[in-house]
């Protein structure tokens, strides 16, 4: 009778425990709304250098320069960015007052790959003479991060229209080719990143720009050690070139710096700040 009994109340217990947890109150989620991050972004820059240099060449007759930029993003997915901008800078070449570039193109990322794809074409108001040695070139730039510590990266970009054909009898054609590597260095010294950035160019030239202007086919490199520190950049480094004389037509300054050797060897120190619209809400 005792187990009897027993059993009975179990069997009570038991079928009584579902409408008890039935009936207990359940606390119900918090909804949080979808955090909403804008496709649209807008990147943005200046900086100083002690002499402006494009593949080895001093654009500011190794003088200082002043530069800024501004770019429009569009992150059509994750593995696209959109973008179009203008770069500027100032000249000290007797050429031109000033430097516009105004390009745009697409990043592609696909892993540790990334490839640039795009045409830029660079602007030089106020020639000397009212003479417009304005041109463009496309370009690709294939990057591969190897490890969180080297990434190596290539460039090529050509155009047909070199100089905007002033003053050139035949063909106008320039390419340029090379690659480079940034190698973090282990230490970050006040949490300051080091990078070593390595590079070498090879800059050809057509017939026609050759016979023209004088210009020789050349190789160019450099190698810079990058110190940064959130949004500020200190780029020192050291540019040379292997142009046989400075006779050559790229290295030869008109008034008022005529006779400066602009392909010589130089070391360059170049401050930065560069940040995106995001990343200052």
């Amino acid at each position: 009778m005792k187990k009897l009994l027993l059993s009975a109340l179990a069997a009570v217990a038991l079928s009584a425990a579902p409408a008890f947890a039935a009936d207990m109150p359940v606390k119900a989620k918090k909804m949080v709304a979808p955090v909403y991050v804008s496709p649209w972004d807008l990147a943005f820059g200046v900086a100083m250098t002690s002499d402006y240099e494009l593949r080895g060449i001093s654009q500011s007759g190794h003088r200082p320069a002043i530069q800024g930029y501004f770019e429009g993003r569009y992150n059509a997915a994750d593995w696209l960015q959109l973008y179009a901008g203008v770069w500027g800078s100032s000249l000290y070449t007797g050429f031109a007052d000033a430097e516009f570039d105004i390009s745009g193109g697409g990043r592609f990322t696909f892993g540790n790959f990334g490839l640039d794809l795009g045409y830029v074409y660079y602007g030089y108001p106020g020639p000397a003479a009212g003479v417009n040695i304005s041109y463009g070139e496309f370009y690709a730039k294939p990057t591969y991060k190897v490890a969180d510590w080297l990434t190596v990266g290539a460039f090529v970009t050509g155009g047909s229209d070199f100089g905007n054909g002033v003053g050139i009898v035949g063909s106008k054609d320039a390419y340029f080719y090379g690659g480079n590597a940034f190698i973090t260095l282990p230490w970050a010294p006040l949490g300051v990143t080091l990078t070593l950035n390595p590079e070498i160019g090879r800059q050809w030239y057509s017939s026609g720009v050759k016979t023209s202007l004088a210009f020789q086919d050349y190789t160019w490199w450099d190698v810079g050690l990058i110190l940064n520190y959130k949004a500020v950049t200190l780029d020192l480094r050291y540019w040379d070139t292997n142009v046989s004389t400075p006779a050559a037509g790229q290295c030869v300054a008109a008034a008022p710096i005529a006779g400066n050797d602009l392909c010589s060897a130089k070391f360059v120190a170049t401050l930065k700040f560069d940040t995106t619209f995001s990343a200052l809400k």
